[in-house]
């Protein structure tokens, strides 16, 4: 999922956002929370704000986590630094500094929409998207793994076979995952 969705999602655990009837855990209400735009109860009394469609579940569903917000900017930076046929430092350090950045996007785009909707902004860690902010990192490190140009290309054992699989059971593991760690959040 990208990370406007994966935020979403958890926007939609809130208590203080609808609709919310109880904590999404099947893929269909899962896709369906992380598609519509969040709304909180003011938009709703108001008739204002999105509510998704069924043809954005079922690109949330397929697609899976691929943070692509991050992505973007991984491949931009790492296609204006790399010299061709060459893994340098700077591609290390690219690497790590986007991992580090991860979590910390999500959270401030997840901050930003709470505020946007006019509520406090949630500085205790059980109103954070933890579940959003850990999936993110593996899905990105799974995907950054994959890319044609990545540093991992050094190792030896390195392989698109494997790069592809990595994403595939990345993205798997993690869609199976996601239930078990979806709990309501604080608002």
């Amino acid at each position: 999922m990208s990370i406007n969705t994966l935020t979403n999602e958890a926007i939609a655990r809130r208590s203080d956002f609808v609709p919310r009837v109880s904590v999404p855990e099947k893929l269909n209400h899962i896709a369906m929370n992380a598609s519509a735009t969040p709304r909180s109860k003011d938009q709703v009394a108001a008739g204002t704000g999105d509510t998704g469609n069924s043809v954005n579940t079922a690109l949330n569903v397929l697609f899976g986590y691929i943070p692509t917000e991050v992505l973007t900017l991984y491949v931009a930076i790492l296609a204006a630094i790399q010299k061709p046929g060459q893994v340098t430092k700077a591609d290390w350090i690219t690497f790590w500094i986007f991992l580090a950045a991860t979590p910390l996007i999500v959270w401030l785009v997840f901050g930003a929409k709470i505020v946007s909707a006019g509520k406090p902004l949630p500085w205790h860690p059980k109103g954070w998207p933890l579940w959003g902010m850990f999936a993110a990192t593996i899905a990105y490190c799974a995907w950054a793994f994959a890319l044609p140009n990545s540093p991992f290309t050094v190792y030896q054992w390195y392989s698109s076979s494997l790069a592809g699989i990595s994403v595939l059971v990345a993205s798997a593991v993690l869609g199976l995952l996601g239930p078990f760690f979806r709990k309501p959040l604080s608002s």
